[in-house]
């Protein structure tokens, strides 16, 4: 079965140069983490690109609406959310302890 069923012949040899790129660094790797006398330190490269794009996200991210509405929805609408139930809560039953129709717990501790 041909996984290149309807692509062009200049991205099929590309693909199949990266694959090969790929090997050859995996192969690489794997010599050298099986080797018992390497000394040093031993870089993953995909650890180094993660490290690349954590530490450089701010060039490349930009404020959009949509970013700018996801974070508000997001980052802002829950934490509010949360406080407003919170209090209003603990102020329903404080009234009510207070107009004696709810008992407060016991306290536990001795």
């Amino acid at each position: 079965m041909d996984a290149f069923r309807g692509v062009p012949a200049e991205e099929k040899a590309a693909e199949l140069e990266r694959a090969a790129l790929r090997d050859v660094y995996r192969r690489e790797y794997q010599r050298n983490i099986q080797n018992p006398s390497h000394k040093g330190y031993l870089l993953d490269p995909a650890v180094k690109r993660w490290n690349y794009a954590r530490v450089n996200s701010y060039m490349f991210y930009r404020a959009t609406t949509k970013t700018t509405l996801l974070g508000i929805v997001f980052g802002l609408i829950p934490p509010a959310l949360i406080m407003y139930y919170v209090t209003n809560a603990k102020t329903k039953r404080e009234a009510a302890y207070k107009a004696g129709t709810a008992k407060p717990p016991r306290n536990l501790r001795l």
